[in-house]
């Protein structure tokens, strides 16, 4: 019941009662939880800054477990695409494309490249790491760039501005367009050119019909059918 007063023509105060309808405790509570419901995940996210979501096409699993359609994704997470499988990562700032017989792994400090392909497009530095080799965004402008991890060789190529590899206390720059290649080995990949120094980057257009692929990679879409390693092998989150 809802008691109004008013004034009347003569002066007076003039009280009403009116009846409206009443929400019931249970009501109530139902409302609160929906609403807890769809506002705890924002909430979550927004806390961690860490989560990616995941989508996946084709053979893509997650921790061992095949992936339905997305999923959200957080550090120590494990991601393989099979042979008919890609996948795209996207995170705040930074969008990557992990295509197929791929397995990566979500660390603190970047994405970790243990076999296959990935190719990154960040604005706030997000760097991927392959055995001892850091590749990062030489600054906090949109940067693109590709990195390979297949028969022995890590094979890099900045697509967009430049990029950063370092290893132990070394670190190389390369400039847009420019590609680099190192073993798949100890020693930064240098153990097997002792006394060589390290190799500079490429200059000279790119004609392996696999980097000509990579060159018109679009940064938001997922490329299946790119196979730079053969073979389903287990997943295998410890490590390369």
């Amino acid at each position: 019941m809802l008691v109004t007063i008013s004034a009347n023509r003569s002066g007076y105060l003039a009280v009403r009662e009116m009846r409206v309808p009443m929400v019931s405790k249970l009501k109530v509570r139902e409302l609160t939880s929906v609403l807890l419901i769809l506002l705890t995940p924002c909430a979550v996210l927004a806390a961690d800054t860490d989560t990616a979501v995941l989508y996946g096409t084709g053979s893509v699993y997650l921790n061992g477990s095949q992936l339905a359609n997305s999923s959200p994704v957080t550090s120590g997470d494990v991601i393989q695409t099979k042979e008919t499988g890609a996948a795209n990562l996207n995170a705040a700032g930074s969008s990557i494309v992990i295509q197929s017989n791929t397995i990566v792994r979500m660390q603190s400090n970047g994405l970790a490249l243990d076999r296959g392909s990935v190719s990154m497009a960040t604005g706030k530095g997000t760097a991927v790491l392959a055995r001892d080799f850091k590749i990062a965004p030489v600054s906090g402008d949109w940067t693109e760039f590709y990195v390979s991890r297949a028969s022995g060789v890590i094979q890099i190529m900045a697509r967009k501005n430049a990029i950063t590899i370092g290893c132990g206390p070394n670190t190389t720059t390369i400039r847009e367009g420019q590609q680099l290649s190192r073993d798949d080995a100890a020693n930064c990949g240098l153990a097997e050119r002792a006394g060589a120094g390290a190799a500079t980057a490429a200059k000279a257009p790119i004609l392996n019909s696999t980097w000509a692929e990579i060159a018109g990679l679009g940064t938001g879409g997922v490329i299946v059918g790119l196979y730079l390693s053969k073979g389903d092998d287990p997943l295998s989150p410890s490590g390369p």
